[in-house]
């Protein structure tokens, strides 16, 4: 099993040093947890292409942080090691190609994430069986980089 995540503020996130864990609703994450997950793969919304997506990194999942975080009274968190080896940014994941493939995937196993807008719960999906292969292969024809090398 591995995770879908919507990152809306990568940007900011990053340049913020808030990496190695995402926010998550307490059930969801307890739902990710009892599947042992081995990524979360991270999607996000590319400029000039409203309404689709682009495969923005794939981060080893790990069960507790790895880094330095304040974890405020009554959050729950999904946590991700940044200087895994396997935790990668995708390179040429917001090429129109790339994106047209992402956002076909995306349509085609979790449809209400899109028509939500990635709000809330529509941000985050467990995965399983066809979706993880489906995005494996579309993963492996793009380039990438370790995730901390972006850090």
């Amino acid at each position: 099993m591995d995770v879908f995540y919507y990152w809306k503020d990568i940007s900011i996130d990053l340049k913020a040093k808030r990496i190695g864990y995402f926010r998550s609703n307490l059930d969801r994450l307890k739902e990710f947890q009892s599947g042992s997950p081995d990524f979360i793969w991270v999607f996000k919304t590319p400029r000039g292409f409203k309404g689709q997506v682009q495969l923005h990194a794939r981060l080893r999942w790990v069960d507790s942080p790895v880094v330095l975080m304040v974890q405020k009274p009554g959050e729950s968190h999904m946590y991700y090691d940044p200087a895994n080896p396997d935790s990668v940014l995708f390179e040429d994941g917001s090429e129109a190609d790339s994106v047209d493939a992402a956002s076909e995937w995306v349509r085609r196993y979790f449809p209400s994430a899109i028509t939500s807008n990635f709000q809330g719960l529509n941000g985050q999906h467990a995965m399983r069986g066809a979706a993880v292969s489906d995005l494996r292969r579309i993963a492996g024809g793009l380039r990438s980089t370790p995730f901390q090398n972006k850090l």
